[in-house]
């Protein structure tokens, strides 16, 4: 896959892959595609070969604090709107004005800011596992996000900067958490978990709960002597591929989108009502029903605040979609672009707008 670098005006320097159509046709439509955490550009590798395959230019860039792309040691720039500002800087680079963005967990949480923060470089969006969060009136800590959803305790120990030394100090085990099966059940923790703490848990596999509070902390730095080998979504190859560029490039860019929530509450504050999904954005959103860290219950509101929204279940698959049920997601994205490819979804003046920037 061709791999290309460029140094963005605000000094920044990203690593993506830019794929074009097998055909050497003109693309159908460009793909920009955002990774989540703790993942890679390759995370998206069947998508990618699938979607040239169909016609389309697909890019996937390594998003900011991840392999070659640059890693500030700031946590403020890892902002959702600084994060979306580089993004549709590297689209101006590229000269492309508008894009069909595509975002998985964290790639999707900084998917649906890119919406809000450059509406009219969209002409579709496409999320997986993290739904829609409008703009907060109040802050919340995840401190209280934790207490409010429990599933989401883990976000607040990756807010704090100690997760960093302990996950690098112990990544083998992180890892494997992380990118366990759904239906793993061959691990034995360390101390009894209640029955309902093994169902919140599930969302990446019950064998080894991470995503309740003090869960995380406990597996990395406790005894490990009863973690059993057990299956994990992607191969023994695979992992080790994502080992070997997490011990290069470090934990601390892609924990410091957890540290940014105030950053993220006080931009979005400060624009105002100005915020919003375009409502006549075509947006399309998958999640896996064995995912506990995408509550159906936020799933289901989302249609108060995306109006033209198809929501697509996968049933008995967990948080990694694109890897869980790949041909599955590959094949609902080229239906959801075939059934929309007439609606691009920008009001006459917005491609006015886009046309004198060019």
């Amino acid at each position: 896959m061709k791999q290309h670098y460029t140094t963005l005006p605000n000094g920044r320097t990203y690593h993506f892959v830019d794929e074009p159509p097998v055909s050497g046709a003109t693309p159908r439509a460009t793909l920009f595609c955002f990774h989540g955490f703790p993942d890679q550009w390759y995370g998206w590798k069947h998508q990618i070969v699938a979607w040239s395959n169909a016609g389309y230019r697909v890019i996937v860039p390594h998003m900011l604090g991840y392999g070659s792309t640059d890693k500030p040691s700031d946590p403020s720039a890892y902002s959702t709107k600084n994060l979306t500002n580089d993004l549709a800087l590297l689209l101006d680079a590229l000269q492309l004005p508008q894009v069909v963005v595509i975002g998985h967990d964290w790639g999707a949480a900084v998917a649906w800011r890119f919406a809000l923060w450059h509406p009219d470089r969209l002409t579709h969006l496409i999320t997986m596992s993290v739904p829609y969060f409008p703009p907060s009136k109040t802050y919340i800590p995840p401190s209280e996000a934790s207490k409010r959803v429990p599933t989401f305790a883990y976000q607040e120990y990756f807010a704090n900067t100690a997760s960093t030394r302990d996950i690098e100090s112990n990544l083998d085990t992180f890892l494997l958490a992380v990118f366990q099966s759904p239906n793993a059940t061959n691990f034995t923790p360390s101390q009894p978990i209640s029955s309902n703490e093994q169902n919140s848990a599930g969302g990446f596999g019950a064998s080894i709960p991470f995503v309740l509070k003090g869960q995380m902390q406990a597996l990395l730095t406790g005894d490990k002597s009863k973690i059993k080998h057990h299956p994990t979504v992607v191969s023994n190859h695979e992992l080790e591929r994502y080992h070997e560029d997490f011990s290069k490039g470090g934990m601390n860019g892609p924990l410091s989108y957890y540290r940014n929530t105030r950053s993220r509450f006080d931009d979005e504050r400060a624009a105002g009502s100005t915020l919003g999904i375009r409502p006549n954005l075509p947006v399309l959103f998958m999640f896996g029903t064995k995912d506990s860290t995408c509550p159906k219950g936020f799933v289901d509101r989302m249609s108060v605040f995306v109006r033209d929204l198809k929501v697509v279940t996968l049933e008995d698959v967990g948080h990694w979609v694109l890897i869980e049920a790949k041909e599955r997601t590959t094949e609902e994205v080229l239906n959801f672009l075939e059934e929309r490819k007439d609606n691009v979804g920008l009001p006459p003046h917005s491609r006015r707008l886009l046309e004198s920037k060019l």
